[in-house]
């Protein structure tokens, strides 16, 4: 159920829904999610709370390592990040989550061309994954590649219409192509 509202861009109901599921055991697919919802509304320290737990279980997760290195990219600890997601995707180099945080890390350390590389790696190997092409929207968007940028968007839209970032890249590719009507219906 939780997951299923995550995928509806119900993220309040999804995470209330993680933070009453009772285990028996560690359950590292169920700390993933929560860790990902927390840091998708703020919540850092529940977060980090559920990714240490992960990484006890497993040291070399790299769904575990990537949402490190997001953190430390938000807390601009450039470095930190890149080691992370150097990790993350040496552990995992399909992980459409490991080339994501590669990806900002990099973005981070102003190498915009290889972030761009890490993004579309991402949506190679995770064509479905809906976050990955709104990253890679994003960053074409950064590049004044609008048509690609609207296209890769749209692709986003495709995967996983009801998320909130989905959506509002969505709306920012139709507005840099002065698609106003449709603009305003993504936001």
């Amino acid at each position: 159920p939780a997951l299923e509202s995550y995928e509806q861009g119900n993220l309040a109901q999804a995470l209330q829904t993680l933070e009453t599921q009772q285990t028996d055991k560690p359950d590292k697919a169920l700390f993933l999610l929560r860790a990902s919802l927390y840091l998708q509304v703020g919540q850092v320290e529940p977060a980090i709370r559920d990714i240490d737990k992960i990484l006890q279980q497993e040291p070399n997760n790299s769904d575990a390592l990537a949402l490190q290195s997001i953190i430390a990219v938000v807390k601009d600890d450039k470095d930190k990040a890149l080691e992370l997601a150097e990790q993350a995707v040496r552990h995992n180099e399909k992980s459409g989550a490991a080339l994501m945080s590669y990806s900002y890390a990099l973005q981070a350390r102003f190498d915009l061309d290889g972030a761009l590389e890490s993004a579309k790696m991402a949506v190679a190997f995770e064509n479905h994954n809906g976050l990955a092409w709104a990253r890679l929207a994003e960053l074409w968007l950064s590049f004044g590649e609008l048509d690609q940028a609207l296209r890769s968007a749209q692709k986003a839209a495709e995967n996983q219409q009801q998320m909130p970032r989905v959506q509002t890249i969505l709306g920012y590719a139709y507005l840099s192509q002065f698609k106003t009507d449709k603009a305003k219906s993504a936001f």
